[in-house]
């Protein structure tokens, strides 16, 4: 699984995360495409080794150093980063294979460790959204939905989530500690919450890391926690809690339109892939639901953390798009 650079989003905490998807949706299909591919942007890795991918991405993090506090940091801090996401895949990972249960570590998270945090769940989400791509998902979308528009002017979406982001790089720099306001410029009345936003892409390495399916896109919500971690004896950082993951992609019916997000080869992939891994099962077992004849759409499912447990995904309506 590769997953781009994470991004900090404002959130609003009377939003799900269904309806940030729909606030998402709202600037339309080709202009969505176009910020989440430029904003997370994912390097091509197809017959690269393992090997060559770390050393690229080292050797990226000391050239990025040398113009802000030193090469030796960011590289030290992008292989610690890298250990602490090997480890997270890792931990309970074959309790929770055999029992099905999902159990987390209740202990409290730096904003840098929520990603390590979710990874293994957004593994699994991701698995199940190959089926939604493939076409051959055992649950379908209850019904469609209108994207939601927020506030406007003119023709233009104030606060959209995707224009009000920033990297999570800045966001630990600027709003970690415990005594800084908390999110991007937008949504100071909300301090104490943060959504992290990665794109998420499968690859097979047995097949030299060929993409499966097409890109997702994953929000991880995360709230504060009354612990703080000392920085020094002047500052804390602030510790937070995940409540909830959603993971959605897009589905281009319109004929002629060329996406990077769904495509037949994207779709012939995911079923390959899961064919050969014995996950295709559920093909024609199709809901009721039927999308409707050329209608572009997000789709989405989520999973909340309830007492110190991942439930179960639940698919969330689709979002059409209306431009």
């Amino acid at each position: 699984m590769q997953i781009s650079k994470p991004f900090v989003l404002p959130w609003d905490q009377s939003m799900s995360g269904f309806e940030l998807f729909q606030r998402i949706a709202a600037i339309g299909l080709d202009e969505l495409n176009s910020q989440l591919l430029n904003l997370m942007a994912l390097d091509e890795l197809m017959d690269k080794t393992a090997e060559r991918i770390a050393f690229e991405g080292i050797a990226s993090a000391i050239i990025q150093g040398r113009n802000k506090e030193g090469a030796s940091s960011t590289a030290a801090r992008t292989i610690a980063a890298v250990k602490t996401m090997a480890n997270a895949m890792s931990t309970g990972r074959k309790e929770r294979i055999s029992t099905g249960i999902w159990n987390v570590n209740e202990n409290p998270l730096t904003a840098e460790e929520i990603l390590s945090f979710s990874i293994q769940k957004i593994e699994a989400m991701a698995l199940e959204a190959l089926k939604i791509q493939a076409e051959i998902a055992e649950v379908e979308a209850p019904f469609d939905v209108s994207p939601s528009n927020g506030t406007t002017s003119g023709a233009k979406v104030q606060n959209h989530p995707l224009a009000s982001s920033i990297s999570l790089e800045d966001w630990i720099k600027n709003h970690s500690l415990a005594n800084s306001d908390g999110l991007p410029d937008g949504d100071q009345d909300h301090p104490e919450t943060i959504t992290l936003a990665v794109i998420v892409q499968l690859r097979d390495p047995v097949r030299r890391y060929e993409a499966v399916g097409g890109p997702m896109i994953a929000l991880i919500y995360a709230t504060r926690a009354d612990d703080t971690i000392e920085v020094n004896k002047y500052e804390e950082e602030k510790k937070f809690k995940v409540t909830s993951l959603h993971v959605g992609g897009l589905k281009v019916r319109t004929r002629g339109k060329r996406n990077a997000w769904d495509s037949e080869k994207q779709r012939l992939t995911a079923m390959q892939w899961l064919v050969a891994y014995g996950l295709a099962k559920a093909a024609g077992k199709r809901g009721k639901h039927v999308t409707s004849k050329g209608q572009d759409l997000l789709w989405s499912i989520s999973s909340r953390v309830m007492a110190d447990m991942w439930l179960k995904y639940m698919r969330n309506p689709d979002v059409k798009f209306t431009k």
